[in-house]
């Protein structure tokens, strides 16, 4: 699905089929020819010098945003033996974490189809970025960005999505062919940047990336290759189980009021499930490894349902929209229109300069956002359903399965209904753990289900692309998963209170693009002063006593004792400040018994009164490339508490290949030397052009020309 990503359809009629998308011409395998050949060994010296991006076309001018982005190769060995004749290289687009909370953690983030690119989570769901409408090409900074306290991996893949690229017969077919290109790339990419080998991971995605994730994961705990130290997986409105999502869209046109029960249009529907559920029995009757992940006379039933909702408006046919049930689109389109940010991304993403800024000029056209051939292509002839890996993944991480409430196309009831019918760990479904209500600065964000490693979130107001429509809701959410200590995430970050059924309110760090704290005055729970005396109070004891269990996403208050500690949060303040105030009356005893065995001359005192250089907060974040960064200095690393010139956790002999172009940042005080462009350009290698060409953004009228980029069977 697209959206996002946008599962393939089989149907030439299906609403998800973007009409006209690329196709092999003699002129297109000259271009990949020309490419290949041109480059000699563009590949034997990769760098992380060569993929940082030190800015966007349109991007704010005072952003302290640290991005990397290029092409890797991903051709999987043969037989043990380094595949040199494919061209196959996956595109990555990173952006580097705003703070660091008690450890590193990195995201891996995948969009679906097959054959979706991921720059629809990155500039429309959980990016940094998002393109102004209509704005001609300009970005500003999203609120809600999972970049937060997280580094995040945005990927193009299989190969030939988005700016991705390979040869025309180089098509990936199957899920573990996939899987052994990500796990390809992934080992390349920590010769880059060998650091990454020490976070923590987590893979999400959405849609589609329902079947791509437990597969992905699957291959990198079994790849010795790998040292990842994966801790847990993401899927959002995922497909997962055919089996039980086929059913579920008549149920939920039911429930949302988009068939009305006893209608013709409801026997119409009905009728197509029947028709599926005895084809799916067929094909079970051997075992639930033989149902396959999509069954065309089953996405006939989403035809029927879309066909029922059409109506003339204005001389216009209208139909439901597949990702919105909230919302319209044109027929047949039925979604394919959706979300509008698609109007202005086609055009940036496909500029000389965006191309150039984002290292991607290898890839030959323009970007589309689904590209048909590659969805056509992985038409997955020996892979199961995914649904099939989860309980041995389950054994091993935490997995967490989130639902926007208002999408039809991968809904909320057949997640529910695929987690009922799920053994894992040792019981059936959740069994007694119970939905829970889940508060976000001060309203209702949906519920929370919780049991033996697997988490489901179900997520009022939200479509198919959940962070799209619930930016800080889902940053919370993320938060939660992960397991981002509160008290390493105070700070500079807002305060957004969150709690899980009858919990205390928590503070979980989110900020402005600005910088500035989010205003939660107003959210009827604890003010933010007094949540965070809340937390503070707890910072006699284990710093994770305050965290958030990892998976579970409840607060780890430790039991009663640690709640009791909430509670005289005022005592333990006042204790602090008494001690904080002696300390300081000692110190001045000292400096003055100094200065006067010095003759009055004073010392270095002032040295020890501030941050290094002086500089302010805001100052100091912009000359360290991030904004807002926290002060470190006393946490410690699990894997070495060693730190690199960005306050980044050490990674042993390995430094980081930018503490050069770091420190001339920073050399160069906090405002001026990252606005200058002539040292953007100076940074950058000389890689941009002395001049970008920028064009503006005409009306976009013609619908078949704009869907020519192929967002063909939108499962993002």
């Amino acid at each position: 699905m697209t959206a996002g990503g946008a599962r393939y359809s089989w149907s030439a009629r299906d609403p998800r089929t973007r009409r006209g998308f690329p196709v092999d011409t003699p002129q297109f395998e000259r271009r990949v020819r020309d490419l290949s050949t041109r480059q000699s060994n563009p590949d034997e010296e990769m760098s992380a010098a060569n993929f940082f991006i030190p800015s966007l076309p349109g991007q704010p001018a005072d952003s302290s945003l640290t991005m990397y982005g290029g092409h890797i190769p991903s051709a999987p060995p043969k037989n043990g033996v380094p595949d040199t004749e494919s061209d196959a290289h996956l595109y990555f687009f990173m952006v580097r974490n705003k703070h660091i909370a008690d450890t590193e953690r990195t995201l891996l983030w995948f969009n679906g189809g097959p054959g979706c690119s991921s720059f629809d989570g990155g500039m429309m769901e959980i990016g940094p970025h998002r393109l102004v409408p209509n704005g001609d090409g300009k970005l500003v900074e999203a609120e809600g960005a999972w970049n937060e306290y997280a580094n995040v991996i945005f990927i193009d893949q299989p190969v030939g999505t988005g700016y991705s690229y390979m040869s025309t017969n180089e098509y990936v077919h199957d899920l573990p062919e996939a899987s052994a290109h990500v796990v390809e790339f992934l080992s390349k990419f920590y010769n880059v940047f060998p650091e990454f080998k020490n976070h923590d991971t987590y893979i999400g995605g959405e849609s589609y990336a329902g079947q791509y994730i437990p597969y992905f994961a699957q291959a990198i705990l079994a790849s010795p290759r790998l040292p990842t130290r994966l801790k847990g997986l993401l899927i959002g409105n995922g497909w997962i189980d055919p089996y039980n999502q086929y059913p579920a869209y008549l149920d939920f046109a039911l429930q949302a009021g988009v068939i009305k029960e006893g209608s013709d249009a409801e026997k119409a529907v009905r009728k197509e499930v029947k028709t599926c559920q005895e084809h799916m029995d067929v094909k079970v009757s051997g075992g639930m490894d033989k149902m396959p992940i999509h069954l065309g006379i089953c996405e006939r039933i989403l035809g029927a349902i879309t066909d029922s909702t059409i109506q003339s408006v204005n001389g216009q046919n209208m139909c439901v929209n597949n990702y919105d049930v909230r919302l319209t689109d044109t027929h047949p389109a039925c979604g394919m229109n959706w979300p509008p940010d698609l109007h202005d991304m086609y055009p940036y993403l496909g500029r000389d300069d965006v191309k150039s800024a984002f290292h991607a000029t290898r890839h030959p056209g323009p970007w589309v956002e689904c590209n048909g051939q590659v969805g056509a292509q992985f038409y997955t002839p020996n892979s199961r359903p995914s649904v099939q890996l989860l309980p041995e993944l389950l054994e091993k991480v935490p997995i967490m399965m989130f639902a926007g409430a208002e999408d039809l196309i991968c809904n909320h009831v057949g997640i529910e209904r695929m987690i009922e019918n799920l053994e894992w760990n040792g019981e059936k479904g959740f069994g007694n753990a119970t939905a829970e209500e889940w508060v976000v600065n001060g309203k209702s964000a949906g519920t929370w289900t919780s049991a033996r490693n697997m988490t489901y979130v179900k997520i009022t107001g939200a479509s198919h692309m959940a962070p799209y429509d619930e930016p800080l809701a889902t940053h919370d959410m993320f938060l939660r998963f992960i397991g981002v200590s509160l008290l390493s995430a105070a700070g500079p970050a807002a305060q957004v209170p969150s709690r899980i059924g009858n919990e205390i309110p928590a503070v979980l760090g989110s900020t402005l693009p600005n910088g500035t704290a989010i205003d939660s005055s107003s959210s009827g729970g604890l003010s933010a002063e007094k949540q965070l005396d809340g937390v503070s109070s707890g910072s006699s004891g284990d710093s994770s006593s305050l965290g958030l269990n990892s998976g579970g996403g409840k607060l780890g208050y430790g039991g009663d004792a640690a709640l009791e500690g909430l509670v005289h949060a005022s005592s333990a303040l006042v204790l602090v400040a008494l001690m904080a105030a002696a300390f300081a009356l000692f110190l001045w005893f000292r400096r003055r018994t100094q200065r006067l065995s010095r003759g009055g001359e004073g010392g270095g005192w002032g040295a020890l009164g501030g941050r290094p250089g002086g500089l302010s907060k805001h100052a100091r974040a912009k000359s360290l490339g991030r904004g807002g960064g926290l002060g470190l200095g006393g946490v410690e690393h699990e894997e070495d508490d060693s730190e690199d010139v960005e306050g980044r956790p050490g990674v042993g002999g390995d430094s980081h290949e930018l503490d050069e172009l770091m420190s001339s940042r920073r050399a160069g005080g906090a405002g001026d030397a990252y606005r200058d462009a002539d040292e953007k350009r100076r940074l950058a290698g000389g890689r941009r052009d002395e001049e970008e060409e920028v064009f503006g953004l005409g009306d976009d009228e013609d619908d078949e020309d704009e869907a020519a980029g192929g967002r063909k069977g939108r499962l993002d």
